[in-house]
């Protein structure tokens, strides 16, 4: 099915949650026990506690079917902080033509690089993207400790 990209909008954080719990339980349990896909991403879906998320942020939706099965947000700093594909739809394309829609916005928001928080998952995905790793980083969540990467990729003039 063709992938169809949109603009982010608050209207999108219900679909965006469900899709984020599906993705982090069952797209990283290769990577990540159950306990730290619940710590990251809770015990339920949590569409309330995502209302406010997309304020002050760009983004872009893959939809494909009528349905989000992809999304992507990038602020004016160049922070990607949330990049998420639904596990149904891995490996097919929608990430990278995700990815180069937000790397467009970076540009006409004027940040000179990008940097993300890569999940281990994520991680050879921006690698393959010609991002750099700048150093592993810790995240505690209550009691349980997750690994991710903070990584960096310059932007050209």
């Amino acid at each position: 099915m063709p992938i169809h990209l949109r603009d982010l909008t608050p209207i999108d954080t219900n679909e965006a949650a469900l899709l984020f719990f599906a993705a982090v339980h069952r797209g990283t349990a290769d990577v990540y026990s159950a306990a730290q896909r619940e710590a990251w991403a809770g015990k339920a879906p949590a569409p309330v506690a995502w209302e406010k998320r997309f304020d002050g942020v760009s983004g872009v939706v893959a939809e494909s079917g009528g349905g989000m099965i992809g999304f992507m947000t990038i602020d004016a700093s160049g922070l990607i902080d949330l990049a998420f594909v639904h596990p149904d739809h891995t490996r097919t394309g929608v990430g990278r033509s995700m990815y180069h829609a937000v790397q467009i916005r970076a540009r006409v928001l004027g940040a000179p690089r990008l940097r993300t928080f890569a999940s281990e998952q994520a991680k050879p995905f921006f690698i393959r993207m010609g991002w750099t790793v700048d150093a592993p980083n810790t995240v505690i969540k209550g009691r349980v400790t997750l690994q991710n990467y903070k990584m960096f990729k310059s932007l050209p003039d």
